[in-house]
């Protein structure tokens, strides 16, 4: 078991680049990568990466690309592996509709339409343990 005594959010990255495309039907292909880590004895982090990029088989208006960290600390940590369970799978579910508010707001804030992610079943769309998600 473990106790969760503090977390902490805070924005790695946050670039948005206007790809100046004639307005379209366009299809929104975001990639998401999860990554978790030890930052000391009591300390972890969830980091959340979002890529939105144009393609030739897929143009998009915009670029984006959102690093978003959690950092969580805890105490009486009687199993590493259930750490590592929280991490990838309740700390992810707690970032994700902060990291939507994000994009939406930074686009937003940009003057282009608002992108608004879709909610999702994050252990969904994580299966087989993947890093990497593509949500359609």
């Amino acid at each position: 078991m473990y106790k969760l005594v503090k977390s902490a959010f805070l924005t790695e990255r946050l670039d948005i680049k206007n790809n100046h495309l004639k307005p379209a039907k366009f299809q929104l292909k975001p990639i998401i990568r999860r990554s978790t880590g030890k930052i000391n004895n009591t300390t972890y982090f969830t980091l959340l990466s979002l890529t939105i990029e144009t393609s030739e088989e897929n143009p998009f208006p915009v670029n984006v690309h959102v690093d978003f960290k959690g950092i969580f600390e805890f105490q009486d940590i009687d199993n590493e592996a259930d750490i590592t369970v929280f991490l990838q799978t309740k700390a992810v579910e707690l970032m994700y509709p902060y990291l939507r508010s994000m994009l939406s707001g930074l686009t937003v804030t940009a003057m282009l339409p608002p992108i608004i992610l879709p909610i999702v079943d994050i252990v969904a769309v994580f299966k087989n343990n993947t890093e990497t998600a593509y949500i359609n």
